[in-house]
């Protein structure tokens, strides 16, 4: 099932549930106000759906954001998405800081911030109680 949501007139949000993860994909310029946006509906739409792991495509965002920005969203991200057992987040690799991503996991949310699509896949179809690089234990 797939639905396209417009947090503000030049974000969109394409949100597609998939078996084991939703994604969302953004695109189009964006503000810090239209990210908070996006978390806070997010936030509210996978708990009444009761999803537990997502993936937000950045990929397709234009966007000049501050170091303080980038610590908000995790802030913000830890506040409204906590009841996600993960979530990953994709961006170009010229993008990338982990700083919301390290405000968020201080906060107890298990994000990870990633530039490759197959690596943050992999990485939301691990099993949660995984250690980061080592393989599942086999089911007996």
């Amino acid at each position: 099932m797939t639905h396209v949501l417009r947090p503000s007139a030049s974000l969109e949000a394409s949100v597609h549930r998939l078996p084991d993860f939703t994604s969302v994909k953004l695109s189009g310029p964006a503000t810090i106000d239209d990210f908070v946006q996006v978390i806070r509906g997010m936030a509210a739409e996978s708990k009444r759906l009761g999803d537990r792991r997502m993936l937000v495509d950045q990929l397709d965002i234009s966007t000049t954001l501050k170091f303080t920005d980038h610590f908000r969203i995790g802030e913000e991200v830890a506040a409204h998405l906590h009841h996600l057992e993960k979530l990953a987040s994709v961006v170009p690799p010229d993008k990338i800081t982990h700083t919301s991503e390290k405000v968020a996991m201080q906060q107890g949310l298990q994000l990870r911030v990633f530039t490759s699509m197959r690596e943050a896949i992999r990485w939301l179809q691990t099993p949660a109680d995984a250690a980061p690089g080592v393989p599942p234990e086999p089911q007996r």
